[in-house]
């Protein structure tokens, strides 16, 4: 099977990469110009058109954003895409329009797999971790694609369709408190009683990353933050966020289920966008920054 990428940003350009790089038979295909430059710059295969994007591939692996730029690429595949189809829908989607998309799909034909994934931007390096819904003999189809995707041991068939993007939320969820709650600390570190000895936070963070308790991804990115970032006072504490945390909040309430930490977080980074936020939030931001590539915002200017 011959498998295409539509959405080379970020993530797209990594998952392309890694398929080629594992021997596949990869294309990819973007709206923007330039990103199908880069790509075509570095010899990975990019289509000239629409059209030829879908004449080419039997999988389809999508990673665009929701809303309006994710129901144009759906039209696109209900137009020129060929029988039987496989989709692999990689945003991150609201759950029940996952289902919506996927009856749609299934009814012209097309299987459709709904594929929550993390990793950020060194996922092209060290792999992506792939949360997978959908018909599970489809799936089985695809594993060569989701092992070349994925890192060891960070993939796997999670259920029917729908529940890829609903791990994924959860997933993004927890993401969001455990950022709020690591943050937290930190600010304490600063602010607390041993504040006119100022703790060497770049030296704690080196030895909570390894071995400790809290050890995790996102603690070794906030030793690269405390190791670099110097002076925080340029930094914004304004937070933004993609709508995953505040669906997991909203799923829970539905459920009749508490989560106090993932609710705070998100009062907090309301908070943070109306008053400007404080240390916390500034880390937060370029957590962020680090894993996502998400804007960091300096004064009355911004880098990314």
């Amino acid at each position: 099977m011959k498998i295409g990428v539509i959405g080379l940003g970020k993530m797209g350009s990594g998952i392309l990469e890694r398929l080629h790089n594992a021997g596949h038979q990869a294309v990819g295909f973007d709206i923007d110009k330039k990103s199908c430059l880069a790509m075509k710059k570095n010899n990975f295969k990019v289509a000239g058109s629409i059209q030829d994007f879908f004449a080419q591939i039997n999988i389809c692996w999508v990673m665009v954003p929701i809303g309006d730029p994710l129901e144009k690429i759906m039209s696109n595949i209900k137009e020129y895409g060929k029988k039987n189809l496989i989709i692999i829908e990689g945003s991150n989607n609201h759950f029940l329009e996952t289902r919506k998309y996927a009856q749609i799909m299934h009814s012209h034909g097309f299987s459709y797999l709904d594929c929550g994934t993390s990793g950020g931007l060194k996922g092209k390096d060290i792999g992506f971790s792939l949360m997978i819904g959908g018909e599970k003999s489809i799936y089985e189809k695809a594993i060569p694609f989701f092992k070349a995707v994925a890192g060891p041991e960070s993939y796997g068939y999670v259920g029917p369709s729908g529940s890829g993007h609903y791990v994924k939320m959860v997933h993004n969820g927890i993401e969001y408190a455990m950022l709020q709650s690591y943050a937290e600390g930190f600010h304490l570190l600063k602010e607390g009683s041993f504040t006119k000895d100022a703790i060497d936070m770049s030296q704690v963070t080196k030895i909570w990353k390894n071995r400790s308790v809290i050890r995790s991804w996102l603690l070794e990115l906030s030793h690269e933050v405390f190791a670099t970032e110097k002076d925080m006072e340029n930094v914004s504490g304004e937070i933004n966020e993609g709508g995953t945390g505040l669906w997991a909040a909203q799923e829970a309430k539905r459920n009749n289920i508490e989560v106090p930490a993932i609710q705070k977080s998100l009062e907090v980074r309301e908070w943070s966008r109306k008053a400007g936020g404080d240390y916390s939030t500034k880390i937060i931001a370029l957590l962020r920054n680090k894993f996502g590539g998400h804007e960091v915002r300096y004064k009355n200017k911004k880098r990314s």
